[in-house]
């Protein structure tokens, strides 16, 4: 940051904290705010992609994404107009599917407050709630015993912003802040209602702050009260797809004209909306010279991506001798370990992880499967050569969410069926309607659309019914519904687009839908309250369901059995002798 930003934030911190803190205070607090913030906004500044192997600066290939509500009205707004996004929201909840630039906007959302003195920004990823011990006690708490308090405190007495708890109250009390809290889906499901209770008690409670916050589409953040619904939009037509390509290859224009020129292409068009995601198209950019083409399924185009990177130019010296990699792994193994580790972790909540949480894991892999590896070597290949971890300070990742659930997903194959049968039923089991887990299941039914259909898509439903959610009395009335409204329509469009990720189910379940009805007389408060004719459809498509639920279960029993039925004849085959 520069001296003129310093010094504007110097004065304006000046200014708001005279009466919050002591004078002797003031100006101590003061300077540590502006070391925290400028601080973050340089980290911030500059960022490492899968393009860009060195650090290069946010601004130079950021996007601005549009800003649009539930129903898709577009605000015209993004982060260019900082202060017009800021007068016409107060809380907000960003959401966007995985590799949509959530993170991305908020870094550069901090930075604007840093640069412009607006408030003083906070950053905390809901993950890291995860490494908490978190008590399941529902007892009625004061604000200090708080969970979403103490993480605040703690992290910023750490950084020396406020020497306690009762300095920072006042802090907070008086309006100054703005909380960006990233990534809510990420919280463990055993921890989120926990965290989520001590978020809105910590909202209310100081309710003169800002806040934001980003999820994936169908969690409770939604529905979170007091909060506005903003959608992160795609790269939206051609256009912005061009100047996307030509921000982010900046530095290799020949590379950039190429893959416009292969999105031109007329038989291409139908993979810009698989495009419009800013993550596949870097991604798509990043393995052009070796895969130009694009495949169908998302599946199909993460191991393009991967076998790009393994077998990438970085690899040969200038000579033309290819350099092996410093594990030395043939491929089948080093893609193993990958898989292995992104499973266990991943199923851990390990989204960041420290160097001896990795090798912790990996040992146990190699020991397991008596595989002689140095893991620092494997490390270095997965940060250096193959630029899928990324490090920050002593904290590692992957470099995007959905490359660690691709490779979760790729280890499933390692399981024999019974196991892989009980895995799918069991996350069928634990997930049905929380919302988590949909790439994952996405990757899961085009990787092993077999075993998707007959273990997880039955225990799917089998939950569906089972849910308190659903399960409606005569006549009923609203407030006894178990959750708000809000929540069974979102818990139920995530059970449809898990149904939805088969085609056949998809086929079964709109003609089921169109053939059958319900009682008017029964449940109708449900579908009268829908604020919205979506809504209103929903909420019938959950009542003939409910009134029909053997009806719907018998035809996909009797789908599957044929599955099994039209699969045996080559089982047979395959077994039969010839002598």
């Amino acid at each position: 940051m520069d001296e003129k930003t310093t010094f504007e934030l110097a004065k304006y911190l000046g200014e708001k904290l005279k009466n919050i803190v002591e004078p002797k205070l003031k100006q101590i607090i003061s300077n540590k705010i502006i070391e925290y913030t400028t601080g973050n906004a340089k980290k911030f500044s500059y960022i490492k992609t899968i393009l860009h192997k060195e650090n290069v600066l946010l601004s130079k290939i950021y996007f601005p994404l549009k800003l649009k509500t539930i129903n898709n009205i577009d605000l015209n707004l993004n982060i260019n107009n900082f202060n017009d996004f800021l007068d016409k929201t107060n809380n907000v909840t960003i959401i966007a599917n995985g590799g949509s630039g959530k993170t991305t906007f908020i870094k550069k959302f901090y930075i604007e407050c840093v640069v412009k003195s607006y408030k003083i920004p906070v950053i905390f990823n809901f993950r890291d709630f995860n490494e908490i011990e978190i008590s399941k006690n529902t007892k009625k708490k004061k604000i200090t015993e708080n969970y979403m308090f103490i993480a605040f405190s703690d992290h910023l007495i750490f950084n020396k912003i406020g020497l306690d708890t009762q300095t920072l109250e006042k802090m907070f009390e008086s309006g100054e802040f703005i909380f960006f809290l990233d990534g809510y889906d990420e919280l463990d499901s055993e921890i989120k209602n926990i965290i989520t209770k001590d978020f809105t008690d910590f909202v209310t409670k100081f309710s003169k702050n800002k806040f934001i916050l980003t999820t994936r589409p169908f969690t409770a953040a939604t529905n979170l009260e007091g909060f506005t619904n903003i959608y992160l939009s795609g790269i939206e037509g051609f256009e912005q797809v061009k100047i996307f390509i030509k921000k982010q290859l900046f530095n290799n224009e020949e590379l950039a004209s190429a893959v416009i020129n292969t999105l031109k292409l007329k038989a291409n068009s139908k993979y810009l909306e698989l495009l419009n995601n800013p993550l596949f198209l870097i991604l798509f950019m990043n393995s052009y010279e070796s895969y130009p083409k694009i495949p169908p399924k998302k599946s199909q185009f993460y191991w393009q991506v991967f076998d790009a990177l393994f077998e990438k130019h970085e690899t040969y010296s200038k000579s033309g001798y290819r350099r092996p990699k410093l594990s030395k792994l043939e491929r089948e193994k080093f893609e193993f370990l990958l898989n292995a580790f992104a499973f266990i972790s991943y199923f851990q909540n390990l989204f960041n992880f420290t160097q001896l949480q990795f090798e912790s894991i990996i040992r146990d892999i190699i020991k397991n499967y008596k595989i002689n590896l140095n893991i620092e070597n494997y490390l270095e290949d997965l940060k250096v050569a193959m630029s899928l971890i990324i490090e920050d300070g002593n904290i590692l990742s992957f470099i995007h969410r959905s490359i660690q659930e691709y490779f979760a997903a790729r280890y499933i194959f390692n399981l024999n069926e019974e196991t892989r049968k009980d895995f799918l039923k069991e996350l069928a089991e634990k997930h049905n309607h929380k919302g988590l887990h949909t790439f994952l299941l996405e990757l899961i039914s085009e990787l092993y659309p077999y075993e998707f259909k007959k273990y997880y898509i039955k225990e799917h439903i089998n939950q569906f019914y089972r849910s308190n959610q659903y399960k409606f009395e005569n006549d009923i009335s609203l407030t006894k519904l178990e959750g708000s409204l809000k929540n069974v329509i979102n818990s139920f469009k995530n059970f449809k687009e898990i149904l939805f990720y088969s085609k056949e189910f998809t086929e079964i379940f709109n003609k089921f839908i169109k053939e059958n009805t319900f009682t008017p007389s029964d449940n109708i408060n449900l579908i009268i309250s829908g604020k919205s004719i979506k809504d209103a459809q929903i909420a019938t498509e959950i009542l003939i369901l409910n009134e029909n639920k053997l009806a719907f279960f018998d035809l996909i029993d009797n789908f599957i059995v044929n599955i099994d039925n039209s699969n045996r004849p080559l089982i047979d085959f395959a077994f039969k002798s010839h002598y």
